[in-house]
């Protein structure tokens, strides 16, 4: 083949562009009212049309006899347009002219006339790449240009852009192309080329493009190169290898039937073939995120499963009843984490395989250990806080809340729960019955286990301490009013039960008080210099010194 797919069938017409309805209708309309722009913004992913649709319009604005929106493709602009030797269009790579040198020598071009046509376009490609200095440099002709310019900027990294440059553009999104819009495609080109290829190849080509329809055409120019005889699925695989999605697919397939050790072979085989594992995991949670909305409701997660080939959109509905939605966002945490971890791990593979093992593993779960065992279990639902009279001991825990025999009295219920029957020790076993000393003595690593969970709920806990046990509940008194406000929250008490949860095996209620001589004086804390470096400690801050 002479020349590349994707060049020679390249759209020449506006009605040619597929999957960008939108964009191509604005940009119509605006030919055919006379309200032509003076900067465009392009964005979107790779092979998306964004550099065609730029040419396209150049083409419209000076097409002599243009028909509406139309270029006639036979006036002498059109040609020069086409075959890339307009004076008027001129292209150029952000990526290759980054520094304010060229964009000084761009604005002293546009002062120029143009040669031919009414209009002269400028179309900057991956306009993200341009430095600093270049951005402000084309700052104020992008604000004020010539009335004969027009600036089409294309960018696949629109976050990259400043805010003052997309202030100056009209902008347009630009999206995936779907898969049935591909394989169209890619079918009409088959046949006018006469490439012997199966339904199921062109589908696995379109899957692997990932919604370019570039990349899709490039990946039919190579392996059209490959074989004479009729291209089939086994042929794609072996050139391009399996597509990502079928991988995805495998994955959770494994994961419904219960195989461990091919869900750990697929993970091994895609490390040994190069991929990373990163990606993958971030791919495997968009995948889990559909299979939940199909397993919750099917009909209406279709619209979300049309990037996907026929065969594995079957598939991802199959899955979806072979899950419940529980199992599903049990997964996504475990993936989830694993998508964290693999971007520092030593050994890529070693987060998603215990991803896996623990999906596979009953008696694995998310929540905190303790939750589980037998003590805490009746203080949790206590919803009347009613002293059991059974136990003589009882009477003495509101009256002096510091006695250490009550730590004495807690080890001895806890050892009981384990040697009896949970029916028996239930009602002589009031876990949420603790000592004000047993709460000193591991309030620092209830701290520590705060910060983990919130840090500023942390750094008040620090300024704060127990001072009273009351039945089934703790009184925390803390020295600043802000510090009183920011405890006394339905959200941080939740978080300070779950990290006495995870430290002591229960959760008391939370009573917080103000110390009375330290109310008045919230402007204090701010000045006190240990209370400064804690909190910068706790949020990763630092002082920046006061400079002139």
């Amino acid at each position: 083949m002479s020349i590349t797919l994707y060049r020679k069938y390249r759209p020449q017409h506006f009605s040619d562009v597929i999957g960008q309805e939108s964009v191509v209708r604005t940009f119509e309309n605006a030919l055919k009212l006379g309200r032509v722009g003076q900067s465009y913004l392009l964005t979107g992913p790779r092979g998306t049309g964004k550099t065609t649709l730029a040419r396209l319009f150049a083409k419209a604005v000076n097409c002599a006899h243009r028909k509406g929106a139309e270029p006639c493709d036979t006036c002498e602009h059109c040609h020069q347009i086409e075959e890339g030797r307009s004076l008027d269009v001129i292209e150029i790579d952000a990526a290759s002219h980054t520094g304010v040198d060229n964009i000084r020598e761009l604005r002293d071009t546009i002062k120029l006339l143009p040669t031919t046509g009414s209009h002269k376009i400028y179309i900057i490609d991956e306009v993200h790449m341009l430095s600093t200095g270049a951005f402000n440099a084309l700052l104020k002709t992008l604000e004020e240009p010539p009335t004969h310019v027009i600036f089409i900027l294309a960018t696949t990294e629109i976050h990259k852009v400043p805010d003052t440059i997309l202030s100056r553009c009209q902008r347009f999104d630009l999206s995936r192309l779907p898969i049935k819009s591909i394989t169209t495609k890619l079918n009409r080109i088959a046949k006018a080329e006469k490439i012997q290829i199966t339904p199921g190849a062109i589908g696995m080509i379109a899957e692997i493009a990932e919604g370019g329809m570039r990349d899709a055409e490039a990946l039919l120019t190579q392996i059209a190169s490959l074989t004479d005889s009729a291209i089939d699925e086994t042929t794609v695989s072996i050139m391009f290898g399996s597509s990502e999605t079928k991988n995805l697919v495998a994955l959770a397939t494994h994961l419904a039937d219960e195989n461990l050790s091919e869900a750990l072979h697929l993970i091994g085989a895609l490390s040994e073939d190069g991929k990373d594992l990163s990606v993958f995991a971030g791919s495997f949670l968009n995948f889990l995120r559909k299979l939940l909305l199909t397993s919750a409701s099917p009909k209406e997660s279709l619209p979300f499963l049309e990037d996907l080939a026929e065969t594995h959109r079957l598939a991802l509905i199959d899955l979806g009843s072979r899950f419940t939605p529980g199992k599903i966002v049990r997964m996504l945490e475990f993936f989830q984490a694993a998508k964290r971890d693999s971007k520092n791990a030593t050994i890529p593979e070693l987060p998603l395989e215990i991803a896996i093992v623990k999906t596979l593993s009953p008696d694995t779960d998310p929540l905190p250990k303790p939750a589980v065992s037998a003590p805490p279990t009746p203080s949790r639902p206590t919803p009347t806080p009613v002293t059991p009279p059974v136990t003589p001991a009882t009477p003495v825990i509101p009256s002096t809340p510091t006695i250490p025999k009550k730590s004495e009295i807690k080890t001895a219920s806890k050892q009981s729960a384990v040697d009896t029957p949970a029916s028996q020790t239930a009602p002589e076993t009031v876990t949420a019955n603790f000592s004000l000393s047993e709460v000193q003595a591991a309030w620092k690593s209830i701290v520590e286990q705060a910060k983990i969970l919130n840090a500023s709920l942390a750094l008040a806990l620090m300024q704060s301490s127990p001072v009273e046990a009351r039945n089934q509940t703790l009184i925390i008194q803390t020295k600043h009013n802000f510090h009183k406000e920011r405890l006394d929250t339905p959200e941080s008490k939740l978080t300070l039960g779950q990290a006495f949860a995870k430290i002591l095996s229960f959760e008391p209620k939370f009573q917080i008080v103000l110390e009375k001589t330290s109310a008045p004086v919230p402007e204090t804390a701010a000045s006190d210099p240990s209370l400064v470096s804690q909190a910068l400690e706790m949020l990763g801050g630092k002082i920046i010194p006061e400079q002139g």
